[in-house]
């Protein structure tokens, strides 16, 4: 049928297997019989059908109304409508809902902290979740540290998916160094020199001047790890006075953003980076357009995948933060979850009670056993020695995993477990490596007031602003006209803010 997995399952979700069957088996039967949807379904639910819509964000193939999707259905007794958004439209069609009032049922809410969605939640638009949690056994599983990170005005209105906090790698092309003779780099030194001769010394070998160092996107995306070799801080900086400055406006940033414009100007850099979408630099990476990326863990088995098919010879490898001129490294040290689930008033309590049920299953080992091997029988088999032949093709051509937007959670969530062993061994590996090595933000979670009013509007400026920086169309001296309109446009008061509850609280702290 396919690819072998057994140490995997053995070691994961053998205890699952007969309840899985027992469940398929219902099920089948009760397809086989002529029932019409809803007349029965696998736990014998006497609730009320329900339609439900998810938005969420998508990654991979889209959903396909499989078995799995069918099996879903009937065990929650709902019609599911998962709205997958490919991620490169995702913020737009999510504003698209919000702003248009017909919002599905629940939706993933990807930016967090946010000043937009606080003013959401202010404006009484999204149910308050705390009540319907202590009804959730897996849900409850997550650390408490990830909920208290989730939480607006001390309560909870999302249900957060919890990710691993440091989940960034450095991703290089080992075959192209070998071929310039170049050692692996280590310091932000080293990574100029080496991207700058990725671009001009033909490191795949073909004759052509095809190939360029770093990937990026627009507005710097798969660039912006690299700051923190420059000591910028994460969101806020603890200055020597003890106070705290704005990331964005740091001297370090300065540096990091001068950085990048030399290394442009040298070629070290994607020309195009500047119309690129995410899966247009992943695209742009596995072709071997680019030879350095900055990605999550979880993409190293995709990347891996796809580069051994277009060259068997390829060798990619993953390396720590590179170390900045003052010793300065790390990756960003996020809030231990990516989105959260929100669902709008307007939707009926039994019906909140049904959608907190299906994320809690997603969240256990029953749920993530069906995304990662489908059902026995459709997507896999046991054999006789507890191992599973996987059809990694029928449950990728259907997007089985594309059915499910809640994860449990696991230190080791970036790990791919349908790719091989070797590869699950490497995001490992590299997730104990950098587990200890992010730059955390001394004011976490905090959003200051004035922020409600001019967050939104400033971020997309900010990004403008760093890719014209970068690509040499504003001048050296753009940077200080940048810092200044961001400090009387609201900037200098949210530093005032923030610093004023970074003092309460350091003083609580202290008590």
């Amino acid at each position: 049928m396919g690819e072998r997995i057994a140490e995997t399952f053995r070691t994961r979700y053998k205890p699952l297997l007969v309840v899985l069957i027992a469940a398929w088996i219902a099920f089948a039967l009760g397809g086989c019989s002529g029932n019409e949807a809803g007349e029965t379904n696998l736990s014998d639910r006497q609730d009320e059908r329900m339609a439900i819509s998810i938005m969420y964000p998508l990654y991979g193939n889209k959903p396909l109304k499989s078995e799995v999707w069918k099996y879903i259905e009937r065990m929650f007794n709902m019609d599911y409508k998962p709205m997958a958004i490919p991620i490169n439209s995702y913020q737009a069609k999510l504003k698209t809902a919000v702003l248009s009032g017909k919002t599905p049922d629940a939706l993933v809410w990807t930016s967090f902290p946010s000043s937009d969605l606080l003013g959401l939640i202010h404006s009484g638009m999204f149910h308050e979740l705390d009540p319907y949690i202590e009804q959730a056994p897996n849900l409850r599983k997550l650390p408490q540290e990830i909920w208290n990170n989730a939480k607006m005005d001390g309560k909870l209105y999302g249900i957060p998916r919890p990710r691993a906090r440091v989940d960034r790698a450095v991703m290089i092309r080992k075959d192209w160094l070998d071929r310039l003779q170049l050692p692996m780099p280590k310091t932000i030194d080293d990574y100029y020199r080496t991207a700058v001769l990725f671009t001009k010394n033909d490191p795949d070998g073909n004759g052509k001047n095809d190939t360029y160092g770093f990937a990026a996107g627009k507005g710097l995306d798969y660039l912006h790890e690299l700051k923190y070799a420059f000591d910028t801080g994460n969101g806020w900086r603890v200055m020597e006075d003890g106070l705290l400055m704005a990331s964005r406006i740091s001297p370090g940033q300065q540096a990091y953003l001068d950085w990048l414009r030399r290394l442009y100007q040298a070629g070290g850099i994607d020309p195009d980076f500047s119309v690129l979408k995410p899966t247009q630099v992943w695209e742009r990476f596995v072709e071997g357009k680019t030879g350095i990326i900055i990605a999550p863990i979880t993409n190293y088995a995709w990347f891996h995948e796809e580069l051994s098919a277009n060259d068997p010879n390829t060798e990619l490898v993953m390396a720590g933060p590179p170390i900045g001129p003052t010793g300065a490294f790390g990756f960003e040290e996020k809030i231990g979850f990516y989105g959260m689930f929100l669902i709008p008033k307007s939707v009926p309590e039994e019906k909140v009670k049904r959608i907190v049920e299906f994320l809690d299953w997603q969240a256990g080992d029953e749920g993530t056993y069906v995304k990662l091997y489908g059902l026995e029988g459709v997507h896999h088999i046991v054999d006789a020695n507890e191992g599973v032949l996987l059809d990694r093709g029928k449950i990728a051509s259907e997007g089985v995993d594309s059915l499910f937007s809640m994860n449990a959670y696991d230190p080791y969530v970036y790990v791919s477990y349908d790719a091989p062993e070797q590869v699950q061994a490497r995001q490992k590996e590299m997730l104990d490596l950098v587990r200890d090595q992010g730059v955390s933000n001394p004011a976490l979670g905090y959003v200051a007031p004035v922020q409600l009013t001019i967050g939104s509007i400033y971020t997309e400026k900010i990004r403008s602003f760093d890719t014209d920086y970068v690509r040499g169309v504003l001048s050296k001296g753009a940077f200080e006209e940048f810092r200044r309109e961001w400090l009387d446009k609201g900037g200098e008061r949210a530093t005032a803010e923030v610093n004023e509850w970074y003092r309460s609280r350091k003083k609580e702290t202290n008590r």
